[in-house]
């Protein structure tokens, strides 16, 4: 798929998740768990792909099915905007969530070359 479609297909599939009157403002792929890098210790077998989207009330969290690519039902989850933090570096995106819940990762790093707009995720986490 190409870069500049990922965010629309992530777009149509968040959007059926919205509650009325919500509006997505920015959305993003993430992965939690180990990455590339790590291929040799045991975490690189934990990583998970997320779809997140930002709205004007919470953060929707959506984890992917690892042969289907398609969003899990049982793995769908918000939490309030004022519990996601954003660091940004020169090469990755981190979202630092804080839930009390344990099926939620407490960290999500986004995936190079998706077309992530970090400063358009940043600004619909703050506004």
């Amino acid at each position: 798929m190409a870069d500049d479609q990922l965010p629309d297909q992530i777009r149509a599939s968040l959007t059926p998740l919205l509650e009325p009157g919500e509006q997505l403002l920015a959305v993003g792929a993430f992965q939690s768990g180990g990455n590339w890098v790590e291929l040799p210790k045991p975490t690189f077998f934990t990583m998970r792909d997320w779809f997140v989207g930002a709205t004007d009330r919470r953060v929707i969290l959506a984890k992917q099915g690892r042969l289907s690519r398609t969003i899990l039902e049982d793995g769908v989850f918000s939490v309030t905007r004022e519990n996601v933090v954003l660091k940004k570096d020169l090469l990755s995106t981190v979202l630092r969530i804080k839930s009390p819940d344990r099926k939620i990762p407490k960290r999500l790093q986004s995936l190079l070359g998706t077309g992530f707009d970090k400063d358009g995720f940043a600004e619909a986490l703050t506004s």
